[in-house]
């Protein structure tokens, strides 16, 4: 294998390291390792497909490795463990590397991150794996097949998923909906963009980025929303027309979002929790100009990104502000009102796969308790007569549903969940197991309708001339 091979494979398993040992977030260390790197394109590629494949199949891969060890995982060195990680994940995931190529760029790097013992018991664990792995053609199935009495540990291990997340969901969404969320949390997310309707026609783009060999298809969820299902190497940022601010990467899911929002033009929304900005961006664009959207994050930082894509787009009605959603106070209040709040995120697990083994059951109980405070803040900002909306990217209860309950007996005078089916295509209008809900003013969203990423997202409406405690 080139020298570049054992190059890209040493900062997979850095970035791996960093992850594990550091607690750093993953889509934030794979990004400032590429950027220290000078790999091509595709090695680029090669090294996010391998950092995102292994914290996805982490527990599986363990499984798979665990009877060819001599020694317990956990008493392996995490450089040694997450090597032999990166060598099973590419026997069984990347089937147009060889073998041969594999076990010898895994003993590079096992040596060049610490001595020979450790070169040594990689070649040793790894040729033993293949060796059984050839004997075998169903030693690692790929696809769990479904069945309602599978157990709650075999579940955990095949879909690296935390036993106490599995519990729930069969408890809350039931078994058929669990696993439906499981093999999607496990599959590679799908890749959305969202038109730019300021710049170009839903239609428009279509036409620009086919004649660039982009294939897209056109979202049954929100219109001006595409799925990308084909396209060249390298980063979305760099197609035709990202640059010239035609389009923005959003999913289809967090798209909705705004939708329901449905600002009028010439009004003032408020985005309370905006950073990164995707949604007040698109709010922004629904406004044409005629309105104006206060982005506020308590993190300035985070709002880099936002600050640089409204000068991309071209959008002159986005007024950034730093302050905290809970505390937060604007001159006058607004037409609308969004709290997209910090969530669990297991509505998105397949997009940050390294959520899953920092969020423990202890978080549910303290994230609603900020929730609320961001709702109760969000209601002293919103006119009589305007509309709140609260979304999350999670699937429990406690941060969804129970929040909206514990919110309107504070404020039950003031506001009311309203109708969502306005707002909503007719796929989701037509879905049973969404029509009741959204007609009273709340949806829950998950891989099983329509394949979509996990959201809770409602809608209230504040009565007219209510006099603020």
């Amino acid at each position: 294998m080139a020298e570049k091979g054992v190059t890209s494979r040493r900062i997979a398993l850095e970035t791996l390291l960093r992850i594990e040992n550091e607690g750093a977030y993953a889509n934030i260390a794979l990004s400032k390792a590429l950027e220290k790197s000078d790999l091509s394109v595709r090695d680029r590629a090669l090294v996010t497909h391998i950092v995102q494949g292994v914290i996805r199949h982490r527990s599986h891969l363990d499984s798979m490795l665990r009877p060819f060890s001599k020694k317990p995982l956990d008493k392996i060195p995490t450089v040694l463990l997450n090597t032999l990680r990166i060598g099973v994940y590419q026997l069984e995931y990347l089937e147009d590397i060889p073998p041969s190529a594999v076990l010898n760029t895994c003993t590079s790097i096992a040596r060049s991150c610490g001595h020979e013992g450790l070169a040594k018991y990689s070649n040793a664990v790894l040729r033993s794996y293949l060796r059984k792995r050839e004997e075998s053609v169903v030693f690692a199935p790929r696809v769990l097949q479904p069945d309602q009495n599978l157990g709650v540990d075999e579940l955990s291990d095949y879909y690296s998923m935390p036993i106490w997340m599995i519990e729930r969901w069969r408890e809350n969404l039931g078994t058929e909906t669990t696993l439906e969320v499981l093999k999607e949390s496990q599959a590679e997310p799908k890749v959305f963009i969202r038109v730019n309707r300021t710049a170009i026609s839903p239609e428009g783009l279509q036409v620009f980025l086919a004649r660039a060999g982009v294939e897209l298809e056109p979202s049954s969820v929100v219109d001006g929303v595409f799925r990308i299902l084909s396209r060249g190497r390298g980063r979305l940022e760099d197609l035709p027309g990202y640059k010239e601010g035609l389009f923005s990467i959003q999913d289809e899911a967090a798209s909705l979002v705004s939708e329901i929002v449905h600002p009028n033009q010439d009004t003032t929304v408020i985005d309370l929790c905006a950073a990164p900005g995707g949604k007040s961006l698109h709010l922004a664009e629904m406004l044409e100009g005629k309105g104006k959207v206060i982005a506020v994050d308590i993190y300035e930082k985070r709002l880099a990104e936002l600050k640089k894509n409204r000068t991309r787009l071209s959008l002159s009605n986005i007024e950034i502000r730093t302050g905290d959603g809970r505390e937060f106070q604007f001159e006058r209040l607004a037409d609308s009102v969004l709290v997209d709040a910090p969530c669990s995120g297991t509505g998105v697990l397949n997009r940050r796969s390294d959520l899953k083994y920092r969020k423990k059951p202890e978080d549910l109980k303290e994230l609603p308790v900020l929730q609320g405070a961001l709702l109760d803040n969000a209601a002293s900002l919103v006119k009589p007569g305007g509309v709140l909306v609260y979304s999350t990217c999670s699937l429990e209860p406690e941060e969804n549903q129970a929040v909206i309950e514990s919110f309107l007996k504070k404020w039950s005078e003031s506001f009311k969940l309203e109708d969502l089916t306005p707002y909503l295509p007719e796929s989701l209008k037509n879905d049973e197991r969404l029509s009741d809900t959204a007609k009273a003013g709340m949806l829950l969203l998950h891989p099983g309708i329509r394949g979509l990423s996990g959201f809770f997202i409602a809608r209230l409406r504040k009565a007219p001339d209510i006099e603020m405690k």
